[in-house]
């Protein structure tokens, strides 16, 4: 049925002379600023034309066939004309930079561009291995609820070798072991790395993050950030009530009550108070190094630092800000308004992405993601993906089923 969809829109383009027309990108200075529209026509005189073009220019990467055969490397088979042809001309006229695609584009004429983004449109993309997959871990087509690895998923699994000093939901009842649940995001990231790099010194801590990447202590942290904090279970040993006065000066960067405004300092409210207090000797005979907590403790008494260690365990833990992340099916949701459902574009200036090769998704995506490539509105979307989901979401257009389009443009009314 694919095929014959396919066979019907080349017939109605050569019979009809129905056209997709590829607009330039914008013109460099110096350009001229009233050039015409270009027209692809996709006849048969242009799809051999423009076979004979990607077999001695484009198949060594691309395929005769339009099937990637390079990692990396996009898929072009059934891609829009117009899409295609719009990015061989900014290849060429520098607008997009790679070395190779410029030097192969360079001895192309127009025509010959046209010709290509013809054929390739022309062809049938075959239905990837798997299809209908809805993420990287290949869980069934159940658009409701697809069952992704979110980085909080990932963070949780990674948070397994933890759970015996830290709590299995970040909410420690040893005395003299900090709870995790509710930190700051940036602030648990940033103290895991320390600990990595040995900033801080820490018998146990360091070779149990020693291994750890960032992308896994990103993961834990938002993990335990989204966990509801708990306050601890044990018994101060100091007085509240004398060690709220000597709270002033730490109330600006932990808060009044302990609950922490500033994304990297840690939220007080609701520790074990003998974590409280040893952290907190720790800085006053410079074991920690931290110069505004070293001016700070220098002139407390070893009874000031149990009072306030009992006061900040005497108060209640807020949750933090982080936000929950998107599950795959939602992050397609949102890819899907522009590159259509299942990432079938029906516009011809936006590529279809379905059955896309997993790997050049991923590239692409993480490259708008770092700004190295130029699509305002991509680099908006992407500036918070994460790499686990940059994965899921290339794994679930990659297996989705390219599907064939025929497009009809009217001419406007005068």
């Amino acid at each position: 049925m694919h095929r014959i969809t396919q066979m019907l829109a080349t017939i109605v383009a050569a019979s009809f002379v129905l056209q997709a027309q590829a607009t330039r990108p914008p013109p460099k200075a110096g350009a001229a600023e009233n050039a015409e529209p270009v027209t692809i026509f996709a006849s048969p005189v242009e799809v051999k034309a423009g076979k004979a073009v990607a077999r001695t220019e484009c198949a060594r990467c691309h395929g005769l066939d339009g099937v990637s055969v390079q990692e990396g490397v996009p898929n072009l088979a059934s891609q829009h004309a117009d899409y295609i042809y719009k990015e061989l001309q900014e290849y060429k006229d520098g607008t997009r930079t790679h070395t190779r695609m410029r030097q192969s584009l360079r001895k192309l004429n127009d025509e010959a561009l046209r010709q290509v983004a013809a054929y390739y449109f022309s062809l049938d993309l075959p239905t990837p291995p798997g299809a209908e997959r809805t993420s990287a871990q290949g869980a069934g087509n159940d658009d409701a609820g697809m069952e992704d690895m979110t980085p909080a998923e990932a963070g949780k699994m990674a948070s397994a070798g933890c759970a015996s000093c830290h709590g299995q939901d970040g909410n420690s009842a040893l005395p003299g072991m900090p709870s995790l649940a509710g930190q700051n995001l940036l602030y648990l990231a940033n103290a895991m790395k320390a600990y990595r790099e040995a900033g801080r010194k820490d018998s146990m801590m360091r070779p149990a993050v020693a291994l750890l990447n960032d992308d896994t202590i990103e993961n834990l942290a938002l993990y335990y950030a989204l966990q509801p904090p708990k306050a601890s279970p044990t018994s101060p040993t100091g007085d509240a009530a004398k060690g709220q006065p000597l709270t002033k000066p730490c109330a600006e960067c932990h808060g009044e009550d302990g609950n922490s405004p500033k994304p990297d300092t840690p939220s007080l409210a609701g520790q074990d108070s003998r974590y409280l207090a040893t952290a907190t000797l720790a800085y006053k005979n410079g074991t920690r190094d931290h110069s505004a907590m070293q001016s700070v403790v220098a002139s407390l008494s070893d009874s000031d630092i149990n009072d306030i260690a009992a006061y900040y365990a005497s108060q209640t833990p807020k949750a933090g800000d982080a936000r929950k992340p998107l599950t795959t099916a939602q992050w397609a949701e949102r890819c899907d308004r522009c590159h259509g459902i299942d990432g079938n574009s029906i516009d011809p200036q936006i590529p279809s992405i379905s059955s896309q090769r997993e790997d050049y998704l991923v590239k692409a995506m993480t490259a708008y993601r770092e700004r190295e490539r130029g699509n305002t509105i991509m680099r908006a979307m992407l500036k918070p993906i994460k790499d686990i989901e940059i994965q899921n979401l290339a794994a679930h257009y990659a297996g989705k089923r390219r599907k064939a389009v025929v497009f009809v443009r009217m001419p406007c009314p005068k």
